[in-house]
């Protein structure tokens, strides 16, 4: 079995005119929701053994969170340009065949639309609201990567930080 965790890149801050989108960085907020991300996810024991990030100032912030909190070396992160850009879900599933071959759970940090089409894609179930940090694990019943096909995978947890919150209120 496999297990894809898509992430969308947690809260940044408004673009200006001084930056570009590329640059966007955290905010606080984002910052603390991947935190509540993360230990949801290792409570529930949905732990990547790689991950691979859009190269984007606020992917790569969020994928170095999440690094840590699993005891991932930063620079295993696997940088993917395309995930900035917006991959199929053939081209994705290529990366993530590449980077984590041996791995049975691959997480990719990315940006929507692209990350909640990807999920609907992939397990067939609806993702259209996939705010900022929301987390979807899927799970294949293969043995390689790229045996994965479109409505093949199995949503085991979808999540998000405004959920997680209003469970601890």
């Amino acid at each position: 079995m496999k297990r894809l965790i898509l992430v969308r890149h947690a809260k940044t801050q408004p673009l200006t005119e001084a930056e570009s989108d590329f640059d966007r960085k955290l905010k606080k907020r984002g910052r603390k929701d991947i935190r509540l991300i993360s230990d949801h996810l290792i409570g529930n024991n949905k732990i990547p053994e790689i991950i691979i990030s859009s190269p984007a100032v606020r992917a790569m912030q969020t994928a170095k969170i999440l690094a840590g909190a699993f005891s991932i070396p930063e620079s295993k992160i696997v940088q993917v340009p395309g995930i900035y850009d917006g991959l199929t879900h053939e081209e994705l599933v290529t990366h993530v065949n590449q980077a984590g071959i041996a791995s049975q759970s691959v997480m990719v940090v990315g940006h929507n639309p692209d990350i909640a089409t990807m999920a609907m894609k992939l397990s067939g179930d609806d993702f259209f609201h996939f705010p900022t940090a929301a987390t979807a694990v899927i799970a294949f019943s293969v043995s390689e990567w790229d045996e994965i096909k479109p409505h093949s995978g199995r949503t085991e947890l979808f999540v998000y930080p405004k959920e997680l919150k209003s469970k601890k209120d």
